[in-house]
């Protein structure tokens, strides 16, 4: 998925390129949804790195969570980031929400905040 550098951009821009580059890689994503989950990203003013691509994707997720086959086409996405990733503390919170996602595909669960794994 691209990352485009999106920090000189207004917020509606921002939005608009970040959700052109959801819909890109997941043509499944309706736009509408793609937006809100760009909204949830902030602005990348810098290269990205491995917690910026873990976010969107989870942020993806989240805001398709009605829709388990979308989540899951682009849970192998995060779990893959994950497992090719040099081990950083940082991703503590993204491997540990990895059960809560397993949780929510058992359906023994609601899917998880990433809040409740910092």
């Amino acid at each position: 998925m691209d990352f485009e550098y999106n920090g000189n951009l207004l917020e509606e821009d921002r939005i608009n390129l970040v959700a052109n580059e959801i819909v890109h890689k997941y043509s499944q994503i309706s736009l509408e949804k793609a937006k809100e989950a760009a909204m949830l990203e902030g602005k990348i003013s810098s290269s990205k790195t491995v917690n910026d691509e873990l976010n969107r994707l989870y942020n993806i997720m989240l805001v398709n969570r009605d829709n388990k086959e979308i989540v899951l086409l682009v849970y192998k996405d995060f779990l893959n980031l994950l497992n090719n990733s040099y081990f950083d503390e940082n991703y503590n919170n993204y491997i540990n929400l990895v059960d809560g996602i397993n949780d929510y595909f058992q359906n023994y669960a609601e899917f998880p905040f990433l809040s409740d794994y910092q």
